[in-house]
């Protein structure tokens, strides 16, 4: 039987529960949302925590540029959801950039990606990798432990074989 919608949401919040995933809204200049849009858009992105949370790990306060200016009128609102050490990395980032809000700091993000262009923003959507090297030493135990393990194998299939 199919799940309902509410079921699936039901799920999905124990899920954000249990990871530490805690929903914040920013409320930023209108236009802001369509400049993430866009930046999404242009690279690949499809989740908006995932395109906030990459500005945020990949932003440098001593890269970006002086706030833009404060704009009275209306606004939009950007909901996503950060763990834990994601809202401590936002914290640090606000506090280096002097910054008091979080929306200030995710609007600067924003504004400071947007207006390098689709090309030039590109590190800023980067996801780092990790490199790992293997000692000669591991390896060697797992080339031995592939050939006993493919001893063994061959030596339970021949004791199926019947003569």
């Amino acid at each position: 039987m199919a799940v309902t919608q509410e079921e699936r949401t039901a799920r999905l919040a124990e899920k954000r529960q249990e990871l530490g995933e805690q929903e914040l809204r920013h409320t930023v200049p209108y236009g802001a949302r369509k400049m993430l849009d866009e930046l999404m858009r242009w690279h690949e992105v499809e989740e908006v925590s995932e395109a906030v949370q990459l500005l945020v790990l990949n932003g440098r306060a001593e890269r970006l540029p002086p706030a833009p200016p404060k704009v009275k009128g209306p606004s939009d609102i950007i909901r996503h959801y950060f763990r834990q050490g994601m809202r401590d990395r936002l914290a640090v980032l606000t506090a280096e950039l002097g910054e008091t809000k979080d929306r200030a700091t995710i609007w600067r993000l924003i504004a400071h990606a947007h207006s390098l262009g689709a090309e030039t923003s590109s590190p800023l959507f980067e996801i780092k990798r990790h490199d790992y090297e293997i000692s000669e030493t591991v390896a060697r135990k797992l080339r031995q432990g592939g050939f006993a393990e493919s001893l063994k194998m061959n030596a339970g299939e021949d004791d199926k074989e019947i003569y």
